[in-house]
């Protein structure tokens, strides 16, 4: 495992952090959650000594990822309707996407509310556990740093072969438990990209299913807020459309989710994990 690897992500979030104008575009925003979102997995499994200075981390940007997460949402609801076919691009799909920009102006509202409370603690808690990670991964600490480090990548293995247990006893995936399946898929992506020589092959069977139950959790949320916003008589191509599309979403979600377990989840792969 090489601890320079769980910086990066830390010192991106202080610099995107450092300046953030008052309309953040869709792409900033989406970095700051993913960039919050990877953090927690990594402060989490590296189990230093220091666990008051993860603890402070984690504390500090969890509503930013949350509050994020939210506009976010809205983001990628909108971009999802507007790539329905021509054909269902008319009145009721007009409604459907005023209301989701309007759901994102009052969410982005929060957000810029939670950066002007949190991003000055935010940043200098980043900077406190960067200068953590720093000493323990210099080659230049003592004996007791030393061994932080040896347990904290013995962790980081332990963390990893429990996530990849858990995946492979995971109970038949179906639609309440898919997404929860798939916030597991991330953690341990995250986790396994510490390991420089780690997998590939698993880390892209990771992503493509990570992307999957995204694509068809979106589709989710979308004939959700589809169905209380629109007509089931005046809406109902477009509603019917949303709701064929998630379900052919799910479909391929979970093909490409069981055979991730069959090929990499089986207990005697699991049982020794080529870090």
């Amino acid at each position: 495992m090489e601890l320079e690897r769980a910086q990066e992500p830390l010192r991106k979030l202080r610099r995107s952090l450092k300046r953030l104008p008052n309309k953040l575009s869709p792409n900033e925003v989406h970095r700051l959650r993913t960039q919050a979102r990877r953090i927690e997995s990594i402060a989490s499994a590296l189990a230093l000594s220091g666990k008051k200075e993860a603890h402070r981390l984690l504390e500090s940007i969890k509503p930013v990822r949350e509050a994020a997460g939210g506009v976010r949402d809205m983001d990628v609801l909108t971009g999802t309707a507007l790539g329905l076919p021509e054909e269902f691009h008319d009145e009721s799909l007009g409604r459907l996407v005023e209301c989701l920009k309007s759901a994102r102006k009052d969410k982005l509202e929060d957000l810029l509310h939670v950066l002007g409370h949190q991003r000055h603690a935010a940043r200098h808690r980043l900077k406190q556990y960067l200068k953590l990670l720093e000493t323990l991964s210099s080659g230049k600490s003592s004996a007791s740093s030393a061994a932080r480090a040896t347990y904290s990548e013995l962790h980081v293995r332990s963390v990893a072969t429990g996530l990849m247990r858990e995946l492979g006893d995971w109970p038949a995936l179906n639609e309440l438990n898919m997404h929860p399946f798939r916030l597991k898929v991330k953690e341990l992506r995250t986790i396994l990209q510490l390991f420089p020589n780690f997998d590939p092959g698993l880390l892209d069977a990771l992503g493509a299913v990570k992307d999957r139950i995204g694509d068809w959790h979106d589709w989710q949320q979308l004939a959700e807020a589809a169905g209380q916003v629109l007509k089931p008589r005046q809406d109902r191509a477009l509603l019917t459309q949303i709701k064929l599309m998630a379900k052919r979403k799910h479909s391929h979600a979970l093909a490409s989710s069981n055979a991730l377990r069959k090929r990499y989840f089986k207990p005697d792969t699991i049982s020794s994990p080529a870090f």
